[in-house]
């Protein structure tokens, strides 16, 4: 078994590296292990350095040491490979993806990573890559163009920092006209958002899909036509908590003039007014004119510390709709 740490030095506002290095060499002293190292140096390398280790055939876990743009590149890098597990050690400033399980106290403890344990997850496939996590358009997207700029003010986490641009973007107008079709149905409206989920969570701890799961071969789609700007901070606070769905997935009231929900295994999304409509997988954003998405089954394995993994059968996420 090799245990691969791929570092990206940039995902937080320090570099992770400095600490992160003597501190993996301790764990591995201690679990009896000889870890492998490789600090990136531009975009892309991480996907292209797990593909490099996974291709080997050995049995291997790669650990995306960064933010969810880090981890993405490392799942794409070794999807498709069955010797070969992605942990994720939380170092960039959203980290939404290990919500989905626990905590990011429970993903930095490197004793526990080294005895994590894999379980395999569904993904979405798309024309810009594969995503574990959220495909997102629309004022999502503007949303995460703008977070990086709201992270440099001083205490502005990733939560808050997702609220202030929120807050900026709908300021502006943003609406689009879209044909959709999903499965056996298809619609045509103005949308301001929408989103297409294999996890709960993103920006920085927003529920968009408080029942999703990867396993079970459906995307949860959320769909938002144009809410007034006084209405809209009112509706935030709901949304954050996973509120704007019922148990039985209905719609909240104050949510039905406006929203739309539900699940299918693929998706085509046709932006009809000329205008680009700005995407997000897993926080890394493209312009597009057109979105295809689909749920890929049993596409890659993850890993999740001890404590995580003896009580997976009761996280939601990983539980198929029905058990």
């Amino acid at each position: 078994m090799q245990h691969i740490f791929i570092i990206n030095p940039t995902a937080g506002k320090v570099d992770a590296s400095v600490a992160l290095i003597p501190q993996i060499h301790a764990a591995a002293s201690r679990a009896g292990v000889r870890p492998t190292i490789e600090v990136t140096r531009r975009a892309g390398q991480a996907r292209d350095l797990a593909a490099k280790y996974a291709s080997s055939g050995q049995e291997i876990f790669l650990y995306a040491c960064g933010g969810d743009g880090t981890l993405n590149e490392v799942l794409q890098g070794a999807a498709g490979y069955d010797n070969a597990a992605v942990g994720c050690v939380p170092c960039g400033s959203g980290n939404d993806y290990v919500r989905n399980f626990g905590t990011q106290a429970q993903f930095l403890d490197l004793d526990a990573q080294l005895a994590a344990r894999p379980f395999t997850v569904d993904m979405i496939r798309t024309p810009q890559g594969c995503g574990i996590d959220i495909y997102a358009a629309g004022i999502d997207a503007q949303v995460a163009n703008g977070i990086p700029k709201w992270r440099r003010v001083p205490l502005c986490g990733g939560t808050t920092a997702y609220t202030l641009s929120i807050l900026e973007a709908v300021c502006s107008t943003f609406r689009h006209r879209l044909r959709i079709t999903a499965d056996d149905r298809q619609m045509e409206d103005v949308y301001m958002m929408l989103a297409i989920c294999n996890g709960q969570q993103y920006g920085g701890g927003y529920c968009a899909a408080p029942h999703a799961s990867m396993t079970d071969g459906l995307l949860d789609v959320v769909l938002l036509k144009p809410v007034p700007r006084l209405k809209l901070p009112g509706l935030l606070g709901a949304y954050k908590k996973g509120e704007h769905l019922l148990e039985d997935d209905a719609v909240a009231e104050k949510f039905k003039p406006y929203m739309t929900f539900f699940r299918t295994s693929q998706i085509d999304i046709e932006v009809l007014d000329g205008n680009p409509l700005i995407t997000t997988l897993d926080g890394e954003c493209s312009p597009q004119m057109q979105m295809h998405a689909e749920a890929v089954r049993s596409a890659a394995h993850i890993l999740l510390p001890p404590e995580l993994a003896a009580n997976a059968n009761e996280t939601p996420v990983l539980q198929a709709m029905g058990e």
